[in-house]
Order: structure tokens, then C-alpha cells, then sequence
């Protein structure tokens, strides 16, 4: 039972639904209501996250080996970055 508005209660009905049901849900959805933009931000997170994982496998190993080492480079930078903004005297070199 829920309260309304107006003071009575209620019976709610809970459904499951299925992520592609979800998904037309937020999609079809007023993303002027937060629980709609947030939805449809969530999709398209993954849907790129999909599209980089299936442009990912589609390499060599030869170029997979080079974007992993360019993703550890970048994310030792960025730790570099963090540590000096923190306080940390260190060097790149450190972080090897």
C-alpha cells in the first residue's frame, strides 16, 4: 500500500522488466525528469563503452599492446598529476 496525495492508499504493482525494455523505457522517456536523463545517460555510457570494446577486439596483438601501454602512460600521468596536487614531490620515474 502507498499514500497519495490525497490522503488514501493504494495498491502498486512492481514489474520486471528487461534491460532492452529499460532501455526503450529511458529512451522514450521525458529526460526532463531525473530519474529518465539519468537513464538515458547510463545507456549511452554503456553503449560506448560496447563500442570501444568491440573496436578494441577487432586490433592485433601488436596494436592492442600499444593502446594498453598508451592508456598505463596516461594513467600515470594523471597519478603523477594527483600526487603533485596532493603535496608529493615525485617524478614519473616513481611511478614505473
Amino acid at each position: 500500500m502507498v499514500k497519495i496525495g490525497s490522503g488514501t492508499n493504494r495498491n502498486l504493482t512492481d514489474y520486471e522488466l528487461s534491460r532492452y525494455a529499460c532501455y526503450l523505457v529511458m529512451q522514450n522517456g521525458d529526460p526532463r525528469k531525473e530519474v529518465i536523463a539519468l537513464g538515458q545517460t547510463y545507456f549511452a555510457i554503456q553503449t560506448r563503452r560496447q563500442e570501444v570494446a568491440d573496436y578494441f577486439n577487432q586490433l592485433d596483438e601488436d596494436n592492442k599492446r600499444l593502446v594498453v601501454r598508451g592508456n598505463i602512460k596516461q594513467w600515470n600521468q594523471m597519478l603523477a598529476e594527483a600526487a603533485h596536487n596532493a603535496g608529493l614531490i615525485c617524478s614519473s620515474s616513481d611511478l614505473i
